[in-house]
């Protein structure tokens, strides 16, 4: 090979790397920029509400009204209904629950009803019963 063939393949070769190296420099992204932000997240329980009894224990008669208040009391804000319902008394013992057995309660204040165990003449119903009071919710925000 002589002196000029070389010389035109080496050129060749320069300009080879040398589009190469252009293209490459051309394809590479400028440098990336980035920024970040923290968001604080906290969570809270679940809504909710308490419930009491007052008083926790009755003392009747047959042919008597005993009475208790049933309140409840909103909890992270619990806003909806409560409906009560009263268990544990034979069939033959009525129950009302004043004003009614729903209530709406809000994040405002407690809220209660008047619950009155209606007793009838009838000895055969002295003892002891234990009074399960229940106020159930399916909706809250």
């Amino acid at each position: 090979m002589n002196n000029f063939k070389r010389a035109i393949l080496v050129i060749g070769l320069v300009a080879v790397i040398l589009v190469v190296v252009i293209i490459i420099a051309r394809t590479q992204q400028p440098p990336m920029i980035t920024k970040t932000a923290e968001v604080m997240l906290t969570i809270h329980p679940s809504p909710d509400f308490t419930l009491a009894a007052t008083p926790e224990h009755l003392d009747s008669f047959p042919d008597r009204v005993a009475t208790f208040t049933a309140s409840v009391t909103s909890v992270n804000n619990f806003a909806g209904e409560v409906v009560f319902s009263v268990e544990g008394l034979p069939p033959e013992i009525t129950v009302s629950i004043l004003p009614s057995d729903t209530l709406t309660l809000g994040p405002e204040e407690p809220k209660g009803v008047q619950i009155d165990i209606g007793i009838p003449s009838n000895q055969d119903l002295v003892g002891d019963y234990t009074i399960t009071v229940t106020a159930r919710s399916t909706q809250y925000n």
